[in-house]
């Protein structure tokens, strides 16, 4: 028994996948997108949908710390600039301490970002 010319339309219909979503990066900042896109090692479509997700996917311990992260980066901003109104009389264990905080921040981030410190 053949289907009927009507049912078989309906059955292509719901075979098509959606139309897809574009986008188009703001005038002048095409060249940026690309090398954003090249950099990340990803796809277009992977590297947008990254972009778009990183939030949600982000879990508790992550959130944790960053918070950290950006305590130690205000304490470390608030540590120099007393440092910058004394002008002088700061010992060199002072400033490598805020150095080696300043490199913790840093690897930190470079793992959040999934990176090699």
């Amino acid at each position: 028994m053949r289907a009927s010319p009507q049912l078989k339309d309906m059955t292509e219909e719901t075979d098509k996948r959606p139309a897809p979503i574009s986008y188009r990066p703001p005038k002048g900042r095409e060249a940026e997108f690309a090398a954003l896109v090249a950099a990340s090692g990803l796809s277009t479509n992977a590297f947008i949908t990254d972009r778009v997700f990183r939030e949600r996917r982000r879990d508790p311990a992550q959130r944790q710390e960053l918070a950290l992260l950006l305590k130690e980066a205000a304490d470390i901003s608030d540590g120099l600039h007393g440092i910058a109104l004394a002008g002088t009389g700061h010992s060199t264990l002072e400033i490598e301490a805020l150095h080696a905080r300043l490199s913790r921040i840093r690897a930190g981030l470079l793992i959040m970002m999934g990176r090699k410190p």
